[in-house]
């Protein structure tokens, strides 16, 4: 076994959180090492739950981060995949993957839902809360484990398996085409 990867799950073992942990480790392929940081991406702000210093926490400042760390990763992505696109077809590629549609299908996919704490009794009637934990989710990942880490979630868990970028190109949504075409 890597280095790493035993010395994460050594401190599997010894954690006193271990369903929360094997949950985070089926959906992110890897054992979190700081667990309070994914606690706090699947924190939404209707819990109203307390930091010691009487400091709100909760997924939003995470949301932002993991906002601008996906759109790097994807970008860094459809850059590779597609070596002679030019910059238009990269940038409508990006934006149909980071679309809340298709982070909210992503975070049900991989079963994050099931882990958000929300106060609300019915998740459907915010139906930004999947997709924002999602990005929270991968704000943790880059503070815990970094770039490196949150490109391989990407490449190994989502592209491929929640997100076929081959099929995404040939989707046309561009409509004021389709009507001048027309």
């Amino acid at each position: 076994m890597h280095r790493s990867r035993l010395t994460d799950y050594i401190h599997y073992l010894f954690c006193p959180d271990k369903p929360f942990l094997r949950q985070l480790h089926h959906i992110l392929g890897f054992y979190p090492r700081k667990v309070s940081v994914y606690r706090e991406a699947l924190m939404h702000r209707s819990v109203n739950h307390y930091h010691p210093h009487d400091k709100k926490k909760d997924n939003e400042r995470l949301e932002y981060l993991g906002d601008a760390v996906i759109e790097t990763v994807v970008s860094d992505i459809l850059y590779h995949h597609f070596p002679s696109k030019k910059e238009g077809f990269l940038t409508s590629m990006r934006s149909k993957i980071v679309q809340r549609s298709s982070l909210n299908r992503i975070a049900k996919e991989i079963g994050l839902v099931e882990l958000i704490q929300s106060n609300h009794i019915n998740r459907t009637h915010n139906s930004f809360i999947s997709g924002n934990a999602f990005e929270a989710l991968v704000g943790a990942i880059y503070l815990d484990r970094g770039y490196t880490y949150c490109y391989r979630f990407f490449e190994e868990r989502i592209m491929g398996k929640h997100v076929d970028i081959n099929k995404v190109a040939k989707e046309d949504d561009n409509f004021k085409s389709k009507l001048i075409e027309w």
